[in-house]
């Protein structure tokens, strides 16, 4: 599972844009509510357009589900795979077999146990693609699942895939609420989840309430979460500051003003946390006047100069390859390059609704006329941006990824990868790929993904950049949990654990 960003607050995932709001309306809304005790009011940028986890497209969207449902596993504060509902499994390579135990306990929010049975009635909806889950082929791994007893269940593979648990972290859903659904009365249905908290009100597109889960087996330090829309992240601090709010993602211009307003200091704490991506420039390839010469000229003025770290001015970490888990902190050094024939004249195009890739985008075109290379902007908004992408029609592009935190890179860099734009197309890049999808070895699996980075800059049909900081105002009646996020993935939030803060 993988989603395109649109990099500044708020991300949005595949097919989701940005929602604008009406001020005013949000404004008298927001001062008409009370500060009662055990409620935590969240501010958001998006607001859900379902309460369906299986058809979550946006950042709020996952928020909510997040706390609605639960998953076999989740990706802990530090990105490491974690059990949810799993109290154990084992796997046997030979015969292709994962077995899993489940955590006794679970209910969903009528009361009714969360069994085996339900994971593999869930299972069997998302593969359905009568159902159209977004992300179907993420399990085209799983051969089939079988509920052997009320915890118990097994699920054989195709062949081997080592990212597995990587790929389970789908919300498990009730077998008796959604069997017998057809397909076009689920998508309008919002399922019972065995998560903190459930669902008491949604007033679209303003407002979402979620209050406790009667059967969550443990106390929760709010009983209630409100989720309020803010038309203008720079609002964010000036809520808070009223008190209107208890936490909200603050706009990195805000965030560097922090450190100079104590007014600010005194009101809210700043947190700072990574969203597991990172932003890029991708080249189209099947233009034939994109060539190698004119891609490793780019290449050595954003990575092998001081313009990303001016650029960035302390906002985030620069990103030297596409397979972030091999955690290259260095620049390869300069790659050959001969001196352009004659000036170029191409087109590189960004969505206007992110201020900061617009910003990006600019500088890049002063930089570029002194490598003879003249860029035409082009700012467009979100939903007519990913269209450009789609139909190939740009020169240079630039966007952003919040991805899984795996090496799998096949929707990016495989020759028929969802997000493949760039129209690259490899024969060893899609072997290396495929290759380090079924290696259960964690070295050997390393290897083979150095091998990829290698081939990656070798043909160069995109430039990772930079991986943003992001931040997270808090009021200082709030208790952050030690354990907190600080690292959030395409299936995560900020406030995942919300329930140990």
């Amino acid at each position: 599972m993988l989603f395109l960003t649109t990099s500044l607050p708020p991300l949005f995932f595949k097919p989701g844009r940005f929602l604008r709001c009406a001020i005013p309306l949000l404004l008298l809304s927001l001062a008409a509510w009370s500060a009662d005790k055990g409620i935590l009011h969240i501010a958001c940028y998006d607001f859900p357009r379902t309460c369906n986890p299986v058809y979550v497209t946006g950042e709020t969207a996952q928020a909510v589900a997040n706390k609605v449902f639960q998953s076999l596993f989740f990706f802990d504060p530090r990105g490491n795979i974690r059990p949810e509902l799993v109290e154990s499994f084992a796997w046997q390579e030979a015969g292709l077999e994962i077995s899993l135990t489940l955590k006794g306990g679970a209910r969903f929010s009528d009361g009714s146990a969360l069994d085996s049975r339900d994971v593999a009635a869930t299972i069997a909806l998302l593969k359905d693609p009568d159902f159209a889950y977004p992300y179907q082929s993420d399990l085209d791994f799983i051969a089939s699942v079988e509920a052997d007893a009320p915890l118990r269940l097994r699920i054989r593979l195709k062949q081997k895939f080592a990212p597995w648990k990587n790929y389970l972290t789908f919300k498990i859903l009730s077998a008796g609420e959604i069997t017998g659904l057809d397909a076009k009365t689920f998508r309008q249905h919002s399922p019972l989840g065995s998560g903190p908290y459930r669902v008491a009100s949604v007033a679209a597109p303003w407002k979402l309430e979620l209050e406790k889960n009667p059967f969550w087996p443990s106390g929760l330090r709010f009983t209630r979460i409100r989720y309020s829309v803010l038309g203008e992240p720079r609002q964010a601090p000036l809520k808070l500051l009223n008190s209107e709010i208890d936490a909200v993602e603050i706009h990195g211009d805000d965030a560097r003003s922090y450190a100079k307003l104590k007014k600010w200091q005194e009101r809210f704490g700043l947190l700072r946390f990574k969203k597991y991506g990172y932003t890029y420039l991708v080249f189209n390839l099947r233009n034939p006047g994109i060539d190698l010469n004119l891609r490793r000229a780019i290449f050595n003025r954003l990575q092998g100069t001081r313009f990303l770290d001016v650029f960035l001015a302390g906002r985030g970490d620069r990103v030297f390859s596409p397979f972030l888990p091999l955690g290259l902190q260095k620049p390869p050094g300069p790659l050959p390059v001969v001196s352009p024939p004659a000036r170029r004249q191409l087109r590189i195009v960004t969505n206007s609704e992110s201020a900061l890739r617009t910003q990006l985008v600019l500088f890049l075109c002063e930089e570029m006329k002194g490598s003879g290379i003249e860029l035409e902007p082009i700012f467009v908004e979100y939903q007519m941006f990913l269209q450009y992408l789609k139909k190939g029609e740009f020169d240079l592009a630039v966007s952003a990824f919040l991805l899984d935190m795996d090496w799998n890179m096949k929707d990016i860099l495989s020759s028929s990868g969802y997000f493949n734009y760039a129209g690259y197309s490899d024969a060893r890049m899609d072997a290396a790929l495929e290759e380090g999808l079924h290696e259960m070895d964690e070295e050997k699996r390393r290897k083979i993904y150095g091998r990829a980075h290698s081939l990656w800059l070798e043909t160069l049909p995109l430039i990772p950049l930079f991986n943003l900081d992001y931040y997270m105002g808090v009021a200082r009646g709030i208790k952050p949990a030690k354990n907190r996020f600080e690292l959030v993935g395409s299936c995560g939030d900020f406030f995942y654990n919300i329930q140990d803060w």
